[in-house]
C-alpha cells in the first residue's frame, strides 16, 4: 500500500476518539488489571456482557492508565456494516495514532487485496498497538465480519484486538479458543463489587448504609447501568428503604432503559417467553414448556445465554436458567400489572411442577402467590409434617397464613398449626391449638387425623412437661410414645417418634432403651434427609451421654449437631443451646474454664424467649463454675447460688445434684458453710438421701479435720449405701479416698485409690476434679507416676497439666527424679547412676520411666533439654 493511494473519508470525529469518563466515575482496578493482562498476554480478548455493563468505561478506563499512545480506538455502529465505511473509520483510527496505511478505493474494500494491503500496512507500524473495536455487536454485515475475521486470522505479531460486545460475534472464537489465542471478559467478572457500589453512591451524593448497599447490589446482580440509575433516582427520594423495595420493579429510568436497549432488540415471541418465565426466579427448559406452551422454550433460552447473557445457565450441569434480577423485575411486575390473571395461572402451573419434583419449598411460594388458599392447602397435605421434620417451619408457617381461614375450619389444618407452634417454641400458641382442634373435632375421626392428633398431643406433653385435658387428648408418656412408634414404623413420621420415645425414656435416666430409641432416630432421620429430628436426636444422645459421664461421646454427638445446624442457618432453639452448654461442661471438666465461659455465652444466645427454666440453670450453672474456675471465685459462687434460686424445685435428679455440688464445692473453699449448709440441706430435700449428700458431709468433715467422720461418709458412696446419680460422683469420692489414706500414712491404699480415680477419668478425660482434689493428691500423682500401668500416659498428661496450671515446674518431679534427672546430663549409664545414688538399676529404670512421662518426652535427650528449659537441673 502506497502513500499516493492513501486517503481519508469524512467520518465522524467522535468513532475513534476514546472515550472521556464521567465526573462520577469510580475505578475498577482489579477488573482493569484483568484486562490489562488479558490484553497484553492475547491476540485477541473479548469483552462480552449485555448492555449497561460498563465495557466501554472499563475499555477508556484501561486506556487511560496504561496511555493512549498505542491505543486504536473505533467505535462502531449500524452504518459500519458497509465494508467501505467500516475500514475507512479503522484506518482513519490509525491515521488518529500516527500510522500511514491509506485504503484503497472504497469500492474495492472487500477484496482479498485490500485486505492484504491493510494486514501489512498494520504489521509496518513503528510500534506495537492495540485495536479496540467497541460495540461490535452493531456488525452483521457479511462481508464486514468476514474482513474482521480475515484480520484476525492474519494477525500482525505487533497488533492486538480487543473486541467490546453484548455478545459473541459470529467469528471464529470457537478455533481461537482451540489454538489459545482467545481471551474473554465475561459478565460476572465485570459485575460492581460491592465496595466499589458504594463509592459509586458516595460520588453520587447518595449516602447508604452498608446493607442498603448490598441489597442494591443483589437488586441489580452488579449490573452497572442499573446501579448508574438507582443512583439518579436515589438522589429524589428521602426513604431510600422505601425505594429500594420497590426499585427494580417500578423504577421508571430502569423500565425505560430495560425496554429501549434490551427488550425492543428481541423478536417479540421471545418477549412473550421471557415474560411468562419470569414468574420463576430459575426454569429448567422443561418447567420453561410447562409454563409457555412452547416445545422450543429451552433452546430459546440457551441462545439467550449463548448470545446475550440475558439468561445465565446455573448448576453442575446447566440445566436451570437464571433471568438477569432486574429485568425478570420489571417483566414480573409487567405481567402482574397488565395480566393478572395469566400471572395468577403461572404460578399455578409452577407450583403442580415444583411439587411433582420434589421441591415444596419453591411450590408454597408459587402456590401463594396464585390468590387461591386451595392450592396451599392440597401442598400441606402433601408436605407439612416432612418440612417440619426437616426443620422448614417457616415454609409450613407461611403456607398456614396464606390458607388462611380454612386452618379454623379443618382439625388437620388445626393440628400442623400446633406442631408448628411447637417447632418455633410457641406453647400458648400450641394449646390455643389443640382447644380448637377439640371443638374441630369429628364423632368419627380416620386414622389420617387420629395419627398426627396423637403426635401433636405427645409432642405437646414431651415439650412443656404437662399433660393437656382436652375433650380429644389423653394422658401422655412412655407407653403413648411407643404405641406411636409402633403405628408408624416404616412411615416418614417414624424418626418423630423414636426420637420423642427416647426423650421420654430418658427422663428416667440414662439406659440402653433410651439410647437404642435415639440411635434409631438418628439413622431414620437421616435415611429421610430430616435434618431437624436429626439435630434434635443428637442433642438428645448428647444430654445422655453426659448423664453417663461419657464426655467425649457427649460433646461429638453436640458437634455433630452444631455443624447441621450451621449449615442451614438455625441459631435459636432448645437443642442447639443444650449442644452449646454441654459443650461448655466438656471443657469445665477438661479444666479449660475460659472456652467453657465461650460456650455459655453461645448457648445463651441460642436459648428461644421464654427461656425454659432447666435450660437456663444448665447454661447459668456451668457459667458459674468456670467463672469460679478463672479466679473470680466470688462471682462464681453467686452465679450458682443465684443460678439455684431462679431454677427452684423441678430440676431433674442428674442436674439438680451436679450444680449443687459445684455451689456446695465453692462455698467450702470460700469458707462459706452456713451457704454450703444450706445447699446440702436443699439438695437433700429435693433428692433424697443420694450418695452426693454423703459426698458432700464427706468434703465438710475432710475440711474440719474429722477423718473419721467423712471416711464414713466416703464409704457411703463407694459401697453403694446411696444411690449415685452423677457419673463423676464416685470419682470425685475416690480422690477424697486417696486423701484420707494419705493422711493416715497408707501411701500403697492412697497409690490403689488414685489408680481407680485415674481408671474412671481417663475415658472422659476428667481434668477438674483432681485440680480440686486436696494438694497431697497431686503430689502423689507427679511422685507415682510410672507406676500407675495402663493409665500412665493419662496420669502423666494429667500432671503436666495440673503443674502448669499451679505455676510450678518445680514441683513437677519428685527430689528423687531430679537427681536422676541431672544424672542423666551427663554421659553415666543406668548402672552408674544406680550405683552412684544407691539403689537398683530397675528404680532407675522406674524413675526414668516417670520422668519421661512428667515431662512429656520419650528419649534421654529431650529430657535433658526439656528439664533445662524448665529450670529442673
Amino acid at each position: 500500500m502506497t502513500r499516493s493511494s492513501s486517503r481519508r473519508w469524512p467520518i465522524p470525529r467522535a468513532k475513534t476518539a476514546i472515550p472521556q469518563l464521567p465526573a462520577t466515575f469510580v475505578p475498577r482496578e482489579r477488573v482493569r488489571r484483568r484486562l490489562a493482562d488479558l490484553a497484553a498476554g492475547y491476540p485477541v480478548t473479548l469483552v462480552c456482557a449485555p448492555a449497561g455493563y460498563g465495557k466501554t468505561l472499563l475499555l477508556a478506563d484501561w486506556v487511560a492508565a496504561t496511555g493512549t499512545a498505542d491505543k486504536i480506538w473505533v467505535s462502531l455502529d449500524a452504518d459500519d456494516n458497509t465494508t467501505d465505511r467500516f475500514w475507512t473509520a479503522v484506518v482513519s483510527a490509525v491515521h488518529a495514532r500516527g500510522g500511514t496505511p491509506g485504503p484503497a478505493a472504497p469500492g474495492r474494500a472487500d477484496t482479498p487485496a485490500f485486505l492484504a494491503e491493510v494486514v501489512d500496512a498494520l504489521a509496518g507500524l513503528p510500534d506495537p498497538a492495540y485495536l479496540v473495536l467497541d460495540d461490535v455487536h452493531e456488525i452483521s454485515g457479511e462481508q464486514t465480519l468476514h474482513g474482521i475475521a480475515t484480520l484476525i486470522q492474519h494477525q500482525p505479531d505487533n497488533l492486538r484486538i480487543v473486541l467490546s460486545t453484548r455478545a459473541d460475534p459470529p467469528l471464529p472464537l470457537a478455533r481461537l479458543r482451540l489454538q489459545s489465542r482467545l481471551a474473554e471478559l465475561r459478565m460476572d467478572e465485570l459485575r460492581v463489587s460491592h465496595e466499589d457500589t458504594a463509592e459509586l453512591m458516595r460520588l453520587a451524593g447518595v449516602p447508604l448504609t452498608d446493607d442498603q448497599v448490598r441489597r442494591l447490589v443483589e437488586q441489580t446482580a452488579g449490573w452497572a447501568a442499573g446501579l448508574r440509575l438507582a443512583a439518579r433516582s436515589l438522589l429524589e427520594v428521602a426513604d431510600h428503604d422505601a425505594f429500594l423495595e420497590q426499585f427494580a420493579s417500578n423504577d421508571r429510568a430502569v423500565a425505560d432503559f430495560l425496554v429501549s436497549e434490551v427488550l425492543t432488540r428481541l423478536p417479540a415471541p421471545t418477549r412473550d417467553l421471557l415474560q411468562v418465565v419470569s414468574v420463576c426466579e430459575e426454569v429448567t427448559p422443561v418447567l420453561a414448556g410447562v409454563l409457555s406452551g412452547r416445545d422450543d422454550a429451552g433452546a430459546v433460552l440457551a441462545a439467550l445465554e449463548r448470545e446475550s447473557s440475558l439468561m445465565m445457565g446455573i448448576g453442575a450441569d446447566r440445566q436451570w436458567f437464571r433471568m438477569h434480577p432486574l429485568l425478570r423485575s420489571y417483566l414480573r411486575a409487567d405481567l402482574s400489572r397488565q395480566r393478572p390473571e395469566l400471572a395468577a395461572e403461572l404460578h399455578a402451573r409452577a407450583a403442580a411442577w415444583f411439587a411433582a419434583a420434589t421441591q415444596p419449598g419453591k411450590a408454597f411460594d408459587h402456590a401463594a402467590r396464585t390468590g387461591e388458599p386451595a392450592t396451599s392447602v392440597a401442598l400441606l397435605r402433601q408436605y407439612a409434617l416432612p418440612l417440619l421434620m426437616s426443620g422448614d417451619r417457616h415454609i409450613v408457617r407461611r403456607a398456614l397464613t396464606t390458607a388462611g381461614a380454612e386452618v379454623d375450619r379443618d382439625p388437620w389444618l388445626t393440628l400442623v398449626g400446633v406442631l408448628t407452634h411447637l417447632r418455633g417454641h410457641d406453647v400458648a400458641g400450641a394449646r390455643a391449638g389443640l382447644r380448637r382442634c377439640a371443638e374441630l373435632w369429628p364423632a368419627d375421626p380416620g386414622e389420617d387425623l387420629l395419627v398426627p392428633h396423637r403426635l401433636a398431643t405427645a409432642t405437646f406433653q414431651l415439650t412443656t412437661g404437662t399433660a393437656t385435658t382436652t375433650a380429644t387428648t389423653t394422658a401422655t408418656g412412655t407407653a403413648d410414645w411407643q404405641r406411636l412408634a409402633s403405628e408408624l414404623a416404616g412411615t416418614d413420621l417414624e424418626a418423630w417418634a423414636r426420637l420423642g420415645l427416647g426423650w421420654t425414656l430418658l427422663g428416667g435416666g440414662p439406659s440402653p432403651m433410651a439410647r437404642g430409641e435415639l440411635e434409631l432416630a438418628v439413622k431414620l432421620a437421616r435415611d429421610h434427609g430430616f435434618d431437624y429430628v436429626t439435630v434434635q436426636a443428637l442433642t438428645a444422645l448428647g444430654v445422655l451421654r453426659a448423664l453417663e459421664g461419657e464426655y467425649e461421646a457427649m460433646e461429638s454427638a453436640c458437634v455433630e449437631s452444631l455443624a447441621i445446624a450451621q449449615v442451614h442457618g438455625w441459631r435459636t432453639d432448645p437443642a442447639l443451646a443444650i449442644d452449646h452448654a454441654l459443650g461448655g461442661l466438656a471443657r469445665l471438666m477438661r479444666l479449660d474454664p475460659a472456652g467453657a465461659l465461650d460456650r455459655t455465652r453461645l448457648a445463651a444466645a441460642a436459648v428461644p424467649e421464654p427461656a425454659p427454666p432447666r435450660l437456663r440453670y444448665l447454661i447459668d450453672a456451668i457459667a458459674g463454675a468456670a467463672t469460679f474456675d478463672t479466679g473470680r471465685r466470688a462471682d462464681g459462687l453467686a452465679l450458682l447460688r443465684e443460678a439455684r434460686r431462679a431454677a427452684g424445685t423441678g430440676l431433674p435428679a442428674q442436674m439438680l445434684v451436679g450444680g449443687a455440688l459445684l455451689e456446695y464445692r465453692a462455698a467450702l473453699v470460700l469458707g462459706r458453710d452456713l451457704l454450703a449448709k444450706d445447699v446440702a440441706t436443699w439438695t437433700r430435700a429435693n433428692a433424697g438421701p443420694v450418695a452426693e449428700v454423703s459426698l458432700m458431709r464427706a468434703w465438710n468433715a475432710f475440711a474440719q479435720d474429722a477423718p473419721a467422720e467423712a471416711e464414713v461418709a466416703v464409704r457411703e458412696v463407694l459401697d453403694g449405701t446411696a444411690p449415685v446419680v452423677r457419673a463423676a460422683t464416685l470419682l470425685e469420692a475416690r480422690l477424697l479416698e486417696t486423701a484420707l489414706e494419705i493422711r493416715r500414712g497408707h501411701r500403697t491404699r492412697a497409690r490403689a485409690a488414685l489408680t481407680a480415680a485415674l481408671t474412671l477419668a481417663e475415658p472422659a478425660t476428667l481434668v477438674r476434679p483432681f485440680h480440686q482434689a486436696d494438694p497431697s493428691v497431686r503430689q502423689l500423682l507427679r511422685e507415682q507416676i510410672g507406676g500407675f500401668g495402663r493409665c500412665d500416659e493419662f496420669a502423666g498428661r494429667l500432671s503436666r497439666q495440673l503443674s502448669a496450671l499451679d505455676g510450678r515446674p518445680d514441683g513437677v518431679l519428685t527430689e528423687r527424679e531430679r537427681a536422676v534427672l541431672a544424672r542423666l546430663c551427663t554421659p553415666q549409664s543406668l548402672d552408674e547412676v544406680a550405683s552412684e545414688l544407691t539403689v537398683s538399676v530397675n528404680t532407675v529404670k522406674t524413675h526414668v520411666r516417670a520422668i519421661y512421662a512428667k515431662l512429656g518426652v520419650n528419649n534421654r535427650r529431650a529430657a535433658v533439654v526439656t528439664g533445662r528449659r524448665l529450670g529442673l537441673t
